[in-house]
């Protein structure tokens, strides 16, 4: 017995062929090597609760450091310094003077929405497909 396909297979085949193939070209245009669609690029938005902000775009290789001021007393303040690093296309806190370590032994980030925080020093570096998506601080 030869079993055929009927006219509704074959437009459920070719439906979900071609949903597979959208999908594919959409995902590899607004995501693919962690980076998002927007007409420049991501960029890395670090910004700490006394005013600072720098914007940078995510494709250019920079270090900088980041000086936070005291605040009160006791030991915050001294204030702090945090050393950003932006290579590769991934961003990562290299350094800090703060007890905690958690900012520097945060993973890398690349991907739109990440964030890497400083609580003892106010800090959040963040990657936005546009600065004015980054997260104010006040």
């Amino acid at each position: 017995m030869k079993h055929r396909l009927k006219i509704g297979d074959l437009c459920l085949i070719a439906a979900l062929l071609i949903a597979l193939v959208g999908g594919g070209a959409w995902w590899l245009a607004n995501y693919a090597n962690g980076r998002d669609a927007s007409a420049n690029g991501p960029v890395v938005v670090t910004q700490s609760k006394d005013g600072f902000r720098r914007v940078d775009d995510l494709s250019h290789d920079v270090v900088f450091t980041v000086e936070t001021p005291g605040t009160g007393s006791g030991p915050d303040a001294r204030g702090g310094e945090n050393t950003i690093s932006i290579s590769g296309g991934r961003v990562e806190v290299e350094s800090a003077d703060c007890a905690n370590q958690v900012c520097v032994e945060h993973a890398p980030i690349s991907r739109v929405g990440e964030q890497i925080v400083c609580l003892p020093h106010g800090l959040v570096v963040e990657v936005v497909a546009e600065e004015s998506d980054a997260a104010a601080l006040r």
